[in-house]
């Protein structure tokens, strides 16, 4: 493993023990003896935290130049991003366009040309990507990335409001606006947590919901305003940007008490509702924490993410969204769940990431 690579490794181990990495330090192992990525320029726009280091170590043991952008809409660690240089990642420079691969977070970097294509993080990004006129590998269209925003990012949402003092949980009645990967996740922990959980969605989820889980249709704006009146708190969770916008009284909503918070990159309750309204300025909640999602739910998806950068090698991917390789998951899940922690396995079991 070359010397930047080995730096952030020795750095990250003494924070996380191995079991909680194992795909990106497998990855990261294998990827320094065959350095497939040798001389490439790879712009990465994951949003920087400290784990987020794992993720460029594997880059950078696979020979590839690693570059961050010079400006992003994503939530970052300032303390991390200071430490970049140290560990060999640059920063590109305004109006630099000769990136070979784009690893891409909510389209930002959509702008660039690379020469072999994107891969692109989020379920958010892909309508943008819709009209690439390079190969983009979305790697939200995955098993993989249900770990992290089904697991990962339901339980940094309790692990937010715990950290804003909310801890006493047991009860309250908590609406998920969304019933997709993080949704599920947000019901999952909330019905361990005994709170009364009710789903909004566009589309009837009826016969997906848990039996003590009520549903409400977003498009019945008075059963969904009634709703809102007597829920504890509402989280939005639809990937949708201005999902609630129209749909919500705004008036009652902001003179009410309950609580406001979002799990989308976007804003998902529109322009009527302020942003100091809403728990962390309408960012998603998980961000106000050191670590937004555990290094344990979030390392599968960085390392497929990763090697979605392999597949771009590939000459003559068709100029279109697709979906990451079954057998490339499937290899990064059998080391996730053969070498990851006992709890991450058991949550596997009890979980729908299905």
């Amino acid at each position: 493993m070359n010397a930047n690579a080995q730096r952030i490794k020795d750095y990250l181990l003494g924070f996380y023990p191995p079991e909680e990495w194992p795909t990106l330090l497998h990855q990261a192992e294998e990827w320094a003896m065959t350095t497939p990525l040798a001389g490439l320029k790879v712009l990465d726009a994951s949003p920087i935290f400290r784990n987020t280091l794992g993720k460029f170590m594997a880059l950078l043991a696979a020979g590839a130049q690693v570059y961050v952008p010079n400006r992003t809409t994503m939530p970052a660690d300032p303390a991390v991003v200071a430490m970049l240089p140290d560990f060999g990642i640059q920063i590109a420079e305004k109006g630099r366009n000769d990136f070979d691969i784009v690893l891409d977070c909510a389209a930002q970097c959509s702008r660039y040309t690379p020469a072999l294509g994107y891969a692109e993080l989020t379920r958010s990004g892909v309508p943008v990507y819709e009209r690439a006129r390079r190969p983009v590998i979305v790697a939200d269209a995955g098993r993989i990335k249900r770990i992290e925003t089904t697991l990962g990012t339901g339980e940094s949402f309790f692990r937010a409001l715990a950290q804003l003092g909310y801890t006493d949980l047991a009860g309250r009645r908590l609406l998920v606006v969304g019933f997709g990967k993080v949704g599920r996740g947000l019901v999952h922990y909330a019905r361990q947590l005994g709170m009364q959980v009710m789903v909004a969605d566009m589309e009837d989820k009826t016969g997906e919901l848990p039996g003590d889980v009520a549903f409400v249709n977003v498009n019945d704006r008075d059963d969904l305003n009634d709703t809102v009146q007597h829920a504890w708190c509402v989280v939005t969770a639809t990937g949708r940007i201005n999902a609630l916008h129209n749909r919500l009284d705004a008036p009652a909503v902001i003179a009410s008490p309950v609580l406001l918070a979002n799990m989308g990159i976007d804003d998902e309750f529109g322009t009527k509702i302020p942003t100091n309204r809403v728990l962390n300025n309408k960012k998603p909640l998980n961000f106000i924490l050191d670590e937004p999602t555990r290094m344990c739910f979030i390392e599968t998806t960085m390392a497929l993410h990763n090697a979605c950068a392999l597949e771009l090698l590939t000459a003559d991917l068709p100029r279109t969204c697709m979906a990451p390789p079954q057998d490339v998951e499937e290899r990064l899940l059998h080391i996730a769940t053969t070498h990851g922690t006992d709890d991450f396995r058991r949550l596997l079991t009890t979980a729908d990431i299905n």
